[in-house]
C-alpha cells in the first residue's frame, strides 16, 4: 500500500501530496509551508468526515479557528481533528451550559470582577499568558462553579484570538490562602469533572503549568479525589507549592507576578481583565459564528437603562436591563461604548468603596459624575 495520501482541495484545483508519516508526526508549526500543509490535510478530514459530531461543517473555511487546534496539538493533524470532533461533541451534550456565553451575562461579569479569572498583564519567561485564581474571593451565594467555568471559558476564547497565546499555551496560578471548609463544600464533583474533561480533552487550549499555593488539607483531598480523571501529563504539570513562595518564584519569574504572591507587581485588580473584555465586546463589527464559545452581545441601551444603586454587592445586577423583545445585534456608536463603559466603571468603583469613601467630597463627586444631597450619594 502506498505511503502517500492524496489530498484534493477547492473543486481539484488543488492538489496537495502528504505523507503518511506527516500526518501521524505532525508538521513543523515554525515552517509556514508546513503550517499551510496542516491546514489543508485538518479541511480534508473535516470535509470527509462523517462524524455526527461534525455534521455542522461552518467551521471548514474558518483558517484562524482551525488553527487553534493545530497549535493546540502541535500540528499532528490527526489529533488535532480528533479535538474538533470533541470540541463540537462536548459542546452539543452540554449546551444548556454553554449557550449565551458573554461578558454582559450579569452572573458572569460578577465572577470576573471578583477576578474569576484574573489575567496578568505581562507573560513569563517563556511567552506564556497567565491566568490567577484568589479562591478566597468566590462567593458561592452569588454564582456557583458552573459560572466561574463559564467566565473562564469566556476569557480563553478572547485570548486564543492571539496567535502567540495558541502557540505558547497558558499557565495558571491558584492561590487557596484563606478558602474556607464552606467553600470547597460547593466544588461539585460533577462540575470539578465537566471542567476536567472540557479543558484537557475538548477545547483547544494548553495549560503548560497549574501552581496551587496555601492549598489546605481539604484542598489536596479533593485533589486526590479528582486525580484518576486526569491524563498523566496533566498530573505531571499540577505543582504544589503549599505556603512556599520561593519554589512558585522558581518557576515563575516575581517580576509579573502581584504583590499578593510575593512578586514585584503593582496590587492585583480584577477589573484591569474585566473592562477589557467589556471594551473588546464593543469593537466587533458582526456576530461570532456558531462554532465559537463567545456570542457576539453589542450594548445599545442607553446609560439611564444601566444605572446601578448604591452600596452595590457582590449580587447586584450590573449588566443593561433585559428587552422583553430583543433585536438582532447592531453596530455601537463609540459615545454609546464610552457611556457604558463609564457607567461600568462607577458601578466598580461602588463596589470597592470609593464613592462611600468620598461621598462628602464634591470634587470627588463631581469628577466622577455623583450627585450628592442630604440622604447621600446617587449615580
Amino acid at each position: 500500500m502506498s505511503d502517500i495520501c492524496d489530498f484534493e482541495w477547492s473543486n481539484n484545483r488543488y492538489r496537495h501530496n502528504l505523507t503518511i508519516s506527516e500526518l501521524k508526526l505532525g508538521f513543523n508549526r515554525n515552517e509556514p509551508t508546513d503550517r499551510s500543509r496542516a491546514l489543508i490535510a485538518l479541511k480534508e478530514l473535516i470535509g470527509a468526515s462523517r462524524d455526527y459530531a461534525l455534521k455542522d461543517k461552518s467551521c471548514f473555511q474558518d483558517d484562524e479557528f482551525l488553527f487553534r487546534f493545530l497549535y493546540a496539538r502541535k500540528f499532528n493533524v490527526n489529533e488535532a481533528f480528533q479535538l474538533i470532533i470533541n470540541y463540537h461533541a462536548y459542546r452539543q451534550r452540554n449546551a444548556a451550559i454553554l449557550q449565551r456565553l458573554s461578558v454582559l451575562d450579569e452572573t458572569i461579569q460578577i465572577a470576573l470582577r471578583d477576578g474569576f479569572p484574573g489575567v496578568l498583564p505581562n507573560r513569563d519567561r517563556r511567552g506564556r499568558k497567565v491566568l490567577v485564581f484568589f479562591t478566597a474571593n468566590w462567593d458561592y451565594a452569588s454564582y456557583s462553579l458552573v459560572t466561574v467555568y463559564r467566565a473562564m471559558l469566556l476569557t480563553i476564547e478572547k485570548l486564543l484570538e492571539d496567535k502567540q497565546n495558541q502557540a505558547n499555551g497558558f499557565i495558571a496560578i491558584v492561590d487557596w490562602t484563606n478558602f474556607t471548609f464552606r467553600q470547597s463544600s460547593n466544588l461539585n464533583p460533577k462540575v470539578l469533572k465537566l471542567m476536567i474533561e472540557g479543558l484537557q480533552d475538548c477545547f483547544p487550549v494548553r495549560f503548560k503549568a497549574i501552581h496551587f499555593i496555601g492549598q489546605p488539607w481539604y484542598v489536596e483531598a479533593a485533589l486526590a479525589v479528582i486525580r484518576p480523571f486526569l491524563k498523566e501529563k496533566t498530573r505531571d504539570r499540577i505543582k504544589l507549592h503549599g505556603s512556599n513562595l520561593s519554589t512558585l518564584h522558581d518557576c515563575v519569574a516575581r517580576d509579573i507576578l502581584p504583590t499578593e504572591l510575593g512578586g514585584e507587581g503593582p496590587t492585583f485588580n480584577p477589573l484591569n481583565w474585566y473592562h477589557e473584555l467589556l471594551e473588546s465586546s464593543q469593537t466587533v463589527t458582526k456576530p461570532a459564528p456558531s462554532y465559537c464559545l463567545s456570542q457576539t452581545q453589542i450594548y445599545t441601551k442607553t446609560p439611564a437603562q444601566f444605572v446601578p444603586s448604591v452600596g452595590v454587592g457582590k449580587g447586584a445586577d450590573l449588566s443593561p436591563a433585559p428587552s422583553r423583545s430583543p433585536s438582532p445585534p447592531s453596530s455601537l456608536s463609540s459615545t454609546n461604548g464610552a457611556e457604558f463603559l463609564k457607567a461600568a466603571t462607577k458601578a466598580a468603583a461602588v463596589k470597592i468603596g470609593v464613592l462611600t469613601a468620598k461621598a462628602n467630597d464634591p470634587a470627588t463627586n463631581t469628577l466622577l459624575g455623583v450627585t450628592t444631597g442630604a440622604g447621600g450619594c446617587e449615580l
